[in-house]
């Protein structure tokens, strides 16, 4: 519970941080550590890593990531679902932000075999993504996300109709990052719950991403004291209300 709340309050003020001053300290990365274990979780795993050649830009016209050489590897068995990536991923991610730590999420912008070189694997696991972890030397950077119209295809007027816990829940999906912040997702409110749909494989990432619109979503209803658990459905994962 108490997570949650912190995880809550971090995921208004996460925003993707390509430039630090410097790397995580010790006692930081000892604590993220031990948040790694306490996360493994649905065929996902967390390793943190450290090479400042990960980053090499494999992509020359993408952001480069400078200033740090620690990152966390998302770790997937190759059973996982993609979505268990993205939701375990972001709770780490938020983690790093409630310690005051900059994070961003990359799936095909670093140096693949450096990672591989860095974070030692097990038979059938693949690492999804990874993140560099640091010291913002940035501003934080609202960025446009869709309108709740697009996102539920409710009128301004339905949506203000639903229960509180719902409009927060959806508040703070609409928050989550996505790849290339395309938000290849939609939310379908009912009185059982509330329903996230992928919309777009999105560069391969479509359903992870959704994953971690799932764990925003999920601390939206937290904070509003609404706690339930995610059931897969034909056409994505339902968030019923316990």
């Amino acid at each position: 519970m108490e997570s949650m709340q912190r995880w809550y309050e971090a995921s208004q003020r996460r925003f993707s941080v390509r430039r630090y001053k410097d790397g995580p300290e010790e006692k930081q990365l000892e604590a993220l550590a031990g948040m790694a274990e306490l996360l493994r979780a649905h065929g996902v795993r967390i390793a943190i890593g450290r090479s400042e050649e990960v980053f090499r830009p494999i992509f020359l016209w993408y952001g480069k990531i400078s200033g740090t050489n620690s990152f966390a590897a998302i770790i997937v068995q190759k059973d996982a679902e993609p979505e268990m990536a993205g939701y375990v991923g972001e709770a780490f991610v938020l983690e790093c932000t409630a310690m005051g730590l900059g994070t961003c999420w990359l799936g095909a912008s670093y140096h693949k075999q450096t990672a591989l070189s860095a974070v030692e694997l097990s038979e059938g696991e693949r690492i999804a993504c990874i993140t560099p972890i640091g010291v913002p030397d940035e501003e934080y950077t609202a960025r446009p996300r869709r309108s709740y119209e697009k996102l539920t295809g409710l009128t301004a007027e339905q949506f203000g109709e639903l229960p509180v816990w719902q409009k927060r829940a959806i508040e703070c999906a609409r928050r989550a990052p996505s790849a290339m912040n395309s938000q290849p997702w939609r939310f379908h409110a009912a009185e059982e719950g509330i329903l996230v749909g992928n919309t777009s494989k999105n560069f391969g990432y479509g359903r992870l991403d959704c994953g971690i619109a799932m764990l925003h979503l999920e601390l939206g209803a937290a904070y509003c004291g609404v706690y339930g658990d995610w059931r897969k459905e034909k056409n994505g994962s339902l968030f019923v209300r316990a």
